[in-house]
């Protein structure tokens, strides 16, 4: 009943949140009396606590060890589970299961993790143009916001990387990265506000644990009704 009203509710509630954190983005960039910030530090600080985040994210994908601990029953006593845990076959950061096929691809000859490839793209692409960015090499006005709904709509649609498998899953999953870096970086430019770009940094942050969240539960769910490892 619980799982039941977890995907009815709170799964719906999260997506909301999500929708419309962004949309707010393009409406506090309007508003005729944001505090521009002059200072030369804003893209550097900006630029740093986003690069941080993006730094731990690569390496999660390289040491995902410890996110192998959801791929258990639940229903089981915590000793048998790090039994079974440690008993299962992986390929790909997931279990050797029928049921995790969707989230691996195969390049020559070598498996890897869909979405952890994709992230790991994403996040060199989106480190380089945070780097560009810090130096002062982009510049925008506020006619260009379509560009930040861009990067919104990435954000929006990596969240669906759930339903979708192999190489497509690879793709969106780097283009979610992507387009985080062209939120904050377009937000910056247009705004010139430390505040907005706090907002921004809150919001991607808040996305990305969404995205890894909703993740963890799918991959919950698939385990629990294979019940192969118990």
């Amino acid at each position: 009943m619980a799982k039941s009203e977890f995907s009815k509710f709170l799964l719906p509630f999260l997506v909301t949140v999500s929708f419309f954190g962004l949309a707010i983005v393009p409406l506090l960039l309007l508003q005729p009396n944001l505090q521009a910030d002059p200072s030369p530090f804003r893209r550097p600080v900006v630029s740093t606590l986003y690069s941080m985040v993006s730094i731990l994210g690569v390496v999660a994908v390289f040491y995902p060890n410890k996110c192998r601990l959801m791929f258990k029953k639940p229903t089981v006593s915590s000793t048998n589970s790090k039994s079974s845990a440690a008993q299962i076959q992986f390929k790909g950061h997931h279990p050797d299961c029928e049921r995790f096929s969707a989230n691996r691809i195969t390049i020559r000859n070598s498996i890897f993790c869909a979405a952890c490839s994709g992230l790991l793209a994403g996040a060199i692409a989106a480190l380089a143009g945070i780097f560009l960015f810090c130096l002062g090499f982009f510049s925008l006005e506020k006619a260009n916001l379509w560009v930040l709904a861009i990067g919104e709509v990435l954000m929006l649609v990596g969240l669906a990387q759930i339903k979708l498998n192999g190489f497509v899953k690879m793709v969106v999953n780097a283009l979610f990265v992507v387009g985080s870096s062209i939120s904050l970086i377009v937000a910056d430019l247009v705004g010139q506000s430390l505040l907005v770009d706090a907002y921004v940094l809150g919001l991607i942050i808040f996305i990305l644990w969404f995205r890894i969240f909703l993740s963890e539960w799918n991959n919950k769910r698939n385990c629990v009704a294979c019940g192969r490892c118990v």
